[in-house]
């Protein structure tokens, strides 16, 4: 089985290698990862959600940690996390191990060398297969299929079809006599100001309506530690998916 950690310990790992290769730090994001955000990054689907649990503890494995280095490191080179989602939407072990800059697989120990291959036994004689007689009558062939007959042609409809008012044009398919213009034909109108979304939990989204500049990671954990009473309200009268039934 393979190697499986806390996501305290999943942090731990993050952080020494991020710091082992020199991790660069822009200013806007924080050098290392927190438990906090690693539970951040699995609600919004940066990470993958935990592989089982022991008890009430998830545990994370290889995949987990090549995703928090991918993301460490593209948003210290100044991708956000909406580019982020984008480019690593659907991304392979392969694809993650190129983007955190490791290798896809663990190191492992080297394997020991092969015990000497003992000497090749004797073969056992064969005997003679036995001679069929000459008497012997051909095998029976099999039957040709028969060729399946053609399918015969549908009965034709007995009902008459309606008759046709003269001086009215033929109705297209699909549209109501007397509608009024369809709603498609209109172009619709796009806010001129930006609206950034933060998803506090699993199916509670908070919408900020024409903010000057993007949420840092600063900003969403102060957002996600103050949603904490209303999670707590929505949680008692059950709206939202996570609630208990």
């Amino acid at each position: 089985m393979s190697e499986t950690w806390t996501i305290a310990e999943l942090a731990d790992r993050a952080t020494g290698l991020l710091r082992d290769s020199g991790q660069r730090v822009n200013g806007r994001v924080r050098e290392v990862p927190s438990e906090r955000l690693i539970r951040w990054y699995t609600t919004i689907g940066l990470l993958d959600p935990p592989l089982t649990r022991r008890g009430r503890v998830a545990l994370y494995g290889r995949r987990h940690l090549l995703q928090l280095v991918a993301v460490k490191r593209m948003q210290a080179e100044g991708s956000s996390i909406a580019e982020i989602q984008i480019t690593l939407a659907g991304a392979t072990d392969t694809m993650l191990a190129q983007a955190a800059g490791l290798p896809l697989d663990p190191p492992t120990a080297p394997a020991p060398p092969p015990a000497p291959s003992a000497p090749p036994a004797r073969p056992l004689p064969v005997p003679p297969l036995p001679t069929a007689p000459l008497s012997a009558a051909p095998p029976p062939t099999a039957a040709q299929p028969t060729a399946a007959a053609p399918p015969s042609p549908p009965a034709p409809d007995p009902r008459p079809s309606p008759p046709a008012h003269p001086g009215r044009r033929p109705q297209e398919p699909g549209v109501t006599e007397g509608a009024g213009p369809r709603f498609w034909a209109r172009r619709a109108e796009s806010p001129s100001w930006p609206v950034h979304g933060v998803r506090l939990a699993q199916g509670v989204t908070l919408l900020i309506d024409g903010a000057g500049r993007p949420p840092t990671e600063d900003d969403l954990e102060a957002v996600l530690a103050a949603a904490g009473p209303l999670l707590a309200v929505l949680e008692e009268r059950r709206l939202h998916e996570g609630s208990a039934t």
